[in-house]
């Protein structure tokens, strides 16, 4: 039988949930479970790869090192391995998301023809897949009310996708002011995949996330701000790193439907705080610079940048060149 190219990295406190299990019975996919200090010590099953810190360690990347524990940034460990076993496609989620029906099928990472939207600079694309007024995590909370009516232009082009986010029945990914004010069951439609083209970001997560191999060395998620904005700030990054490379970040309809995993909202709100306070300051130092070179001395760029303007801690740069370090000797980067 064939290795895999195509592998899924979930990290996780728990044993395999059913959810994980559920992934796990797709042959075509190869799960990667990343531990912590917290959680199992060991997996039986033979269809997940679980790495243990010991195991972490003893891999021979760089990166690691530099690497926190009890925090979600151990995932780059995870796609470190499935890169070093030569994955061409990298999913993500979390072990609360179940796979719904079409779930990691058919993935065209070059459509001939697709919607393509732009705005000014902030696009909700949650608004196309549902009638309700919700928003992705990260979405800047000024730009929500805005954001009902904003004009986008629309055409029907081809485009290379770095990235197709696809969605979250039931609990979405949504941020803790929305669920402490409104809350509620979310069911999107299956609507029409849309790109965006450059210039408009919208927040993606890591919960049902798909990376095309030209878009890996944006898959790095900063240890330094917490668990509730690393994939969010990660998201931002990796979006203007895409541009530099001609590559786009597309949406699909929900492929999976959360049952949320039991949360402080309290808690998450305090982890969020960052995030409301300062996206909008982080898109600002984005645009003020054109990333030259691969993706990867791009990363590095835009970190420098970033703590320049005391977005991130001038610590992370060394965390980034560590995975570019990495990278390099995987043959990913020049």
């Amino acid at each position: 039988m064939a290795s895999p190219t195509r592998f899924l990295v979930v990290t996780s406190i728990h044993p395999p949930t059913e959810a994980v299990l559920a992934y796990a019975d797709r042959p075509d996919w190869r799960v990667v479970l990343v531990g912590d200090r917290k959680g199992p010590v060991s997996v039986s099953d033979p269809r997940i790869d679980f790495l243990d810190l010991d195991r972490q360690k003893s891999l021979g990347f760089e990166y690691p090192a530099h690497c926190p524990e009890n925090h979600y940034a151990r995932k780059n460990v995870g796609y470190l391995y499935a890169l070093s076993r030569g994955a061409e496609i990298i999913a993500e989620t979390d072990d609360d998301n179940y796979p719904l029906p079409g779930w990691g099928g058919v993935l065209d990472f070059a459509p001939s023809a697709v919607r393509t939207f732009a705005t000014a600079r902030y696009f909700n694309v949650y608004r196309e897949f549902t009638d309700v007024e919700v928003w992705p995590r990260g979405f800047p909370l000024r730009e929500v009310v805005a954001s009902r009516t904003a004009p986008a232009r629309v055409k029907r082009q081809p485009a290379k996708i770095a990235v197709w986010q696809e969605l979250a029945d039931d609990d979405p990914d949504v941020d803790a002011i929305y669920r402490l004010t409104r809350g509620g069951e979310v069911r999107f439609r299956a609507a029409e995949r849309l790109v965006l083209e450059r210039g408009t970001y919208c927040p993606f997560n890591s919960q049902n996330t798909f990376w095309s191999r030209a878009a890996f060395a944006a898959l790095f998620l900063p240890g330094s701000v917490s668990m509730r904005y690393c994939d969010i700030f990660r998201g931002y990054v990796a979006q203007r790193l895409f541009w530099q490379q001609d590559l786009r970040l597309g949406f699909g309809p929900a492929t999976v439907r959360q049952l949320r995993n039991q949360h402080d909202l309290m808690r998450d709100f305090a982890d969020e705080v960052t995030m409301y306070r300062e996206i909008e300051s982080v898109v600002n130092v984005l645009e003020s610079r054109e990333p030259v070179g691969t993706m990867g001395t791009g990363l590095v760029e835009l970190y420098e940048a970033l703590a320049a303007a005391r977005l991130i801690p001038v610590e992370e740069i060394v965390a980034v060149k560590a995975w570019l370090s990495d990278l390099r000797r995987l043959g990913l980067e020049s």
